[in-house]
């Protein structure tokens, strides 16, 4: 990512523990942080969690910030790359 506020693409599975899966994670990050999703896939199970794979466009000022909120709740980060998710 670049340093300005030139708006960045960056591709992330989010997954999601049993426990916050009735919370809205993703729509609050758009409203608090001003980022957009694109969700690409996603499977969510009221019983065994679930995931999310999107394409979150903003500045690396409101992506580090979405990411840094998913986090704090407990949910993993993974970036995806050309050929696997990697941890962010």
């Amino acid at each position: 990512m670049t340093t300005d506020d030139t708006p960045q693409k960056v591709r992330l599975n989010l997954t999601f523990p049993v426990e916050r899966v009735d919370q809205p994670l993703l729509a609050q990050a758009i409203k608090n942080f001003g980022v957009v999703a694109d969700i690409r896939r996603a499977q969510i199970e009221p019983n065994t969690g679930g995931y999310i794979m999107l394409e979150l466009s903003g500045t690396d000022k409101q992506i580090d910030d979405s990411i840094a909120f998913w986090k704090s709740f407990g949910v993993g980060v993974g970036f995806i790359g050309a050929e696997e998710v990697q941890a962010y």
